[in-house]
């Protein structure tokens, strides 16, 4: 009896344990707590690491393509600069490259493929050079282009020279021409003469016996000049006053001199062949007229030229 009593307790149990659902659980969820356990302290131990170093490694690569992009960016400024408003003829290059340089920020910022980033950056630093080929090329031919002005500059001022020296010395010939083209009078002379009624005459210093003032001269030879008649003038001025002796007043007894209208007192026509020639002028009083004393100045025009003065005194 004891011994089946004790062989039913046991069968019991076996029943209680097979049928308990709660101890499954208990069993499954220890199970999964040991692994999130395991894995925690896996990723504590190995995987924090790991994450940290891709990390810090994508970071230095943008460092190192931002550093390369403003590398570049900073020579093409300065490029710019050195040949200031020569870049101004590459500013659609300039525009491409300033582009890219901004298409590349983005991707850098926006932590792209380092691959593709360092594609573009190694295209526009292939466009960079380019430009600074031609930016040397260009200035290559500007200064030679410079030189090529310069030196047509300089023949050009050595022309205006040569050209200014002949129009000076053409000037200097054709006023040695024009001052050896011009009447040279000699011996300019004058006084009063004493007329008697024969007509005969002596000079005299008494002007109470004046009744002719006469003035010479010798007309100089001279081949440059064209011959033909020219008009001789001779104005005589009175003592004290200045005031010229003439015929009448008006145009008729007048010549002009260096656009001045002057008065004359006597004049002579000379039918001049380029030979020396001696010059009477006569003035002669009038009947009721007298001499007075003094210093009398005369001289002597022609239409174009002032031949000489001379000075003469009556007692």
């Amino acid at each position: 009896m004891e011994t089946t009593s004790s062989m039913n307790y046991g069968g019991q149990n076996q029943n209680a344990n097979q049928d308990n659902p709660l101890k499954k659980w208990v069993i499954i969820l220890g199970a999964l707590a040991g692994i999130f356990l395991c894995t925690t302290i896996y990723f504590a131990r190995f995987a924090k690491p790991t994450m940290n170093k891709v990390y810090t490694e994508v970071e230095t690569k943008n460092v190192e393509l931002q550093s390369e992009l403003d590398a570049l960016l900073a020579e093409h400024e300065r490029i710019k600069e050195q040949y200031g408003e020569l870049s101004e003829q590459l500013s659609e290059k300039d525009s491409i490259i300033m582009a890219g340089a901004a298409e590349i920020e983005k991707l850098i910022n926006s932590q792209a493929d380092y691959n593709r980033i360092k594609k573009q950056l190694a295209r526009l630093q292939n466009i960079s050079q380019e430009y600074v080929q031609e930016m040397d090329k260009l200035y290559q031919e500007n200064q030679a282009l410079k030189e090529e002005n310069q030196q047509v500059r300089a023949t050009l001022e050595q022309e205006r020279e040569v050209t200014r020296n002949i129009q000076k010395s053409n000037e200097d010939l054709s006023q040695k021409i024009s001052n050896a083209a011009t009447f040279k009078a000699y011996n300019i002379k004058s006084s009063g003469y004493l007329v008697r009624n024969k007509g005969t005459e002596e000079p005299t210093e008494k002007a109470s016996k004046v009744k002719r003032i006469k003035t010479t001269l010798m007309l100089g030879e001279n081949s440059l000049i064209e011959p033909g008649p020219v008009n001789i003038y001779c104005r005589i001025a009175i003592p004290e006053t200045g005031k010229v002796l003439t015929m009448g007043t008006g145009d008729t007894y007048s010549f002009v001199h260096n656009g001045q209208r002057l008065q004359y007192s006597c004049k002579t026509v000379v039918n001049y062949n380029n030979k020396a020639e001696n010059i009477d002028l006569n003035w002669d009083l009038m009947s009721d007229d007298k001499a007075i004393k003094g210093q009398y100045s005369v001289q002597v025009y022609t239409d174009d030229q002032f031949l000489g003065e001379t000075y003469f005194t009556l007692k």
